[in-house]
């Protein structure tokens, strides 16, 4: 993967994924294809409490997650850790707000080059880790 402005092509994309995860859960789109087309078909996502979900099962989580809450995602301090010819590791913050409290994860992605994904870049694996968990009684 070429150099030239890596960072912020990286962050465009983790931004625009997660600016249509913020409209999806909740309800202002009803058109799937962007997430789904994001992600490779051998995904991994180690959830925040270390639950290990391939794509199959996370899709269908979020498929039914439409419509489900209202919140702003945000996301921070993206830093390229690692480029190889057509792969990148990235490491990013991810503040989730909602109305009446915030969470945030530290999170890693592995996203390789794909001419048929959006921007090109096709996620293949994310691991987050709690910094602000949700509060104990949600």
């Amino acid at each position: 993967m070429t150099k030239r402005n890596l960072t912020g092509r990286v962050a465009a994309e983790i931004e625009a994924l997660h600016a249509e995860f913020e409209r999806w859960f909740a309800g202002a789109t009803d058109d799937f294809g962007r997430i789904r087309s994001s992600m490779a078909d051998d995904f991994t996502f180690v959830s925040p409490g270390g639950d290990v979900v391939d794509a199959g099962p996370l899709l269908a989580d979020l498929t039914a997650a439409r419509g489900s809450r209202q919140m702003r995602i945000r996301i921070e301090n993206v830093t390229v850790r690692w480029a190889g010819d057509s792969a990148v590791i990235a490491s990013y913050e991810e503040w989730h707000d909602h109305t009446d409290y915030t969470t945030a994860r530290q999170s890693t992605a592995l996203l390789t080059e794909d001419e048929a994904a959006p921007r090109g870049l096709l996620w293949r694996h994310v691991h987050e880790t709690w910094k602000i968990p949700p509060p104990d009684d949600r």
